[in-house]
C-alpha cells in the first residue's frame, strides 16, 4: 500500500533541500536546522516560505557577526 506525502511534508522536505543548496550545507546539518526551528516555534500551521526567510535571515545575521569580529 502506497503512502500519499501531504502538502506540509513536500513542503518541509522542498525547505530542507533548498536550504541544503542555498546555503551550501549537508541535507543532515539542514535538516537539523529545520527541526530545531519548528520545535522552537512550534506552530499549528507552519509557512514553509516564512520560514525559510527567517532562518536564511538569521545564519547571514550570524555570519555577518562572526565575519565583523575577525
Amino acid at each position: 500500500m502506497k503512502k500519499k506525502l501531504n502538502i506540509n511534508q513536500l513542503s518541509y522536505l522542498k525547505l530542507i533541500i533548498d536550504l541544503s543548496d542555498e546555503i551550501g550545507i549537508s541535507i543532515h546539518e539542514a535538516k537539523n536546522i529545520v527541526d530545531t526551528a519548528i520545535a522552537l516555534i512550534n506552530p499549528q500551521i507552519i509557512n514553509y516560505k516564512k520560514l525559510k526567510e527567517e532562518i536564511l535571515n538569521y545564519l547571514v545575521l550570524n555570519f555577518f557577526s562572526l565575519i565583523c569580529k575577525l
